[in-house]
């Protein structure tokens, strides 16, 4: 699905794209998508305007029509960095839902649409960036080493208030290369605002449009194009977790489905393009039904439990 066709489907109202002045083609376009970020947005901005790069760089922002102030900060950004900074300003009837649940996935697909850099590098509105060369170095590799697709890096996760399971809660860090199978199957997994990679998304599969979790979905695609890069000589970069973050609003059983939805969807687009792959995905499937039923049965839920029996079988 090109950018055309993807407005065609789901665009109710067109987005507003905030005057700006036009620039030459930037070598990297950073993507921010934001919404309710009015503590966290101006320290994301900073950090991505404060890059020390030998390139030229857009930053693509995303406002989702936010509740409180971030819609007012971002404006004042644009105006003051016209040449950097491309704001998009989303209406709500947009919003794409998965699992009945409204998304910021318009925002992320239209910001991912809309680049015009070789190469990409996402932070979302909460998230920031600490090194101020993170781009020059993640570009400097990319440049010099072709049958690499991305670059990644560590992150920090920094939370609102520290829960007491907190290493329970701490999320899968890779600190290592990756081959393009890994990449693809999904065998380990960067977090999005670490990486920089190469800018193949002119097109995007529908199934995509279908999941919560699409980082997991644009892994997968590069892995058809390169291998990833574990560049420890980039500072982190502050992932942040707080009341307001998706992922940490969601329960044990949501993430469980969001999952299944994931895998389902990556199996329907690989069943045309890769069976071996859709084999991987298949079986994560039905590993991520098993730790489903396991939910059920110790949260003392045996007619969901017995539901799900079938699809193991």
């Amino acid at each position: 699905m090109d950018f055309n066709k993807f407005k065609e489907k789901y665009q109710k109202i067109a987005v507003q794209h905030f005057p700006h002045q036009e620039t030459p083609k930037p070598l990297v376009s950073v993507l921010v998508q934001t919404y309710n970020h009015e503590a966290y947005i101006e320290q994301c901005l900073n950090a991505i305007l404060d890059q020390k790069t030998k390139f030229e760089f857009e930053i693509l922002l995303g406002e989702d029509n936010s509740t409180d102030t971030t819609r007012k900060i971002c404006i004042e950004y644009a105006q003051k960095y016209p040449k950097k900074i491309r704001l998009f300003l989303h209406h709500p009837d947009n919003k794409i839902r998965v699992m009945n649940l409204v998304t910021g996935n318009y925002n992320a697909f239209y910001n991912l649409y809309s680049a015009r850099g070789k190469y990409i590098a996402f932070c979302e509105g909460d998230d920031y960036w600490t090194d101020p060369f993170k781009l020059q170095k993640q570009i400097d590799f990319l440049d010099s080493n072709k049958d690499f697709v991305l670059s990644y890096h560590c992150f920090e996760e920094k939370f609102e208030q520290a829960p007491k399971n907190l290493d329970k809660l701490l999320l899968e860090q890779p600190q290592r290369d990756l081959d393009k199978n890994e990449l693809s199957g999904l065998v380990q997994h960067p977090l999005l605002a670490t990486v920089c990679f190469r800018n193949h998304f002119k097109y995007l599969p529908e199934e995509i449009f279908k999941v919560l979790n699409v980082d997991s979905f644009i892994f997968s695609l590069l892995g058809k194009y390169g291998k990833a890069k574990f560049q420890s000589g980039v500072k982190t970069s502050i992932y942040r977790r707080h009341s307001g973050g998706i992922w940490t609003k969601k329960s044990r059983e949501t993430q469980l489905f969001t999952k299944l939805i994931l895998f389902e969807n990556l199996i329907l687009y690989y069943s045309k393009k890769d069976k071996n792959l859709a084999n991987i995905f298949q079986k994560k499937l039905i590993n991520t039904n098993k730790m489903l039923l396991i939910f059920y049965l110790k949260a003392l839920m045996p007619i969901k439990a017995f539901k799900l029996i079938p699809k193991l079988l």
